[in-house]
């Protein structure tokens, strides 16, 4: 017979044995999945306000000539002045086209005496014609007369027109309110039909300003952005934009420009300032701002054409939560989420259709894993 301490051991060796077996056929929960994600609000996954140069310019630009030639009598603008709509800011002598003008008065005063003449004739010829002292031909020949120095008179009234026309060009009128830009000549100086006296600026400033092709895509005509001096210093001042380039100006840039809402003594035509494009969108669909969130389009699982879900990864838990999202078009390898996020949520950035709902999951590059080999 087995001694009875040997029996109870081997009773607590089977016992524990037992036990065991039992915990290891118990299925282990499996590892976290590691993921490669991102955090909404950080990096360049939202339209972050981008600090750019740019230059103002005056929107209205003229290059101000005389339609006439001649020999500049004065000049009342000089570099830099601002001048009013109407204001007269150059003239030439005067004198060769006020004789032209005298010529052409003379000239139609004697056209309506003989037409005066002709009228009179003509009528008296018709009373000859009636009372049978007259022949029909000398009728036709008195209306003929008359016809003819009626034609005369009308052209030297339109010669008189256009002298007069002349001697007017020969004052310079600003054509609208602005600044002189430039003086390009000196009185004194013989002139030719259209060539250049002065540049003006309108008084209306606006911006011109460069930027990459990803920057564009996320800009809108009627968005607002914001200007202010390039020292720093001065107060800023908001603008519109009012012109988006479709075709580049240079490598990978693509010129923007933007309309000034009011003016301001701090920026002036040619000054170079800086701009500050804006980290919103010019309206959402409810017609409030909304920032506008980049992800890539790994991220999403589209289930119709602007919307569809991504993974959102729970703090506490790191485990998936289906978000889902509406968004809009593509650019490059990213599209626009238009609703769904926040800032600060995190999602996964790829593999997202491998992944379930409630699936735990381990973030790559945070905690141990981070030196994992």
């Amino acid at each position: 017979m087995m001694p009875l301490l040997s029996l109870r051991r081997s009773t607590i060796l089977v016992a524990i044995s037992l036990m065991l077996v039992a915990c290891g056929s118990q299925d282990e929960p499996p590892p976290p999945k590691p993921v490669a994600w991102i955090e909404i609000g950080t990096g360049s996954n939202t339209d972050i306000a981008t600090k750019v140069p740019g230059r103002v310019q005056a929107r209205n630009r003229t290059v101000l000539s005389f339609e006439v030639g001649g020999t500049i009598a004065s000049m009342s603008a000089d570099l830099g002045d601002r001048v009013a709509r109407g204001n007269v800011i150059a003239t030439l002598d005067p004198a060769s086209y006020r004789l032209e003008v005298a010529r052409a008065q003379a000239n139609l005063a004697e056209s309506r005496a003989r037409l005066d003449q002709a009228r009179q004739d003509e009528q008296r010829q018709e009373y000859l014609y009636s009372e049978g002292a007259a022949s029909q031909a000398r009728l036709e020949d008195a209306r003929a007369q008359l016809g003819s120095l009626g034609a005369i008179a009308d052209a030297n009234e339109a010669q008189l027109g256009v002298a007069r026309e002349a001697l007017s060009d020969t004052r310079m009128r600003a054509p609208y309110s602005g600044q002189i830009a430039r003086r390009l000549v000196e009185p004194g100086t013989q002139l030719s039909p259209g060539q250049p006296v002065y540049e003006l600026d309108g008084s209306q400033l606006e911006v011109s300003f460069s930027v990459p092709q990803r920057q564009r895509d996320r800009l809108s005509v009627g968005q607002n952005v914001t200007v202010a001096p390039s020292s720093g210093d001065g107060i800023t001042s908001s603008a519109r934009i009012t012109d988006i380039g479709s075709r580049a100006s240079g490598p990978g840039a693509f010129e923007i420009v933007a309309a000034l809402a009011a003016a301001s003594p701090e920026l002036e035509a040619g000054q170079v300032v800086e701009v500050r494009l804006p980290d919103r969108p010019a309206q959402s669909e409810n017609g409030r701002d909304t920032a506008r969130i980049l992800v890539p389009l790994t991220a999403i699982i589209p289930e119709d054409d602007d919307s569809g879900y991504v993974w959102r990864i729970l703090p506490r838990t790191q485990r998936l939560e289906k978000a889902p999202v509406r968004f809009g078009k593509a650019s490059g390898n990213e599209v626009v989420v238009l609703s769904g996020l926040s800032r600060g949520d995190m999602i996964v950035s790829k593999g997202a259709a491998f992944l379930s709902e409630g699936q735990e999951v381990s973030r790559l590059g945070v905690g141990p894993r981070r030196y994992a080999r």
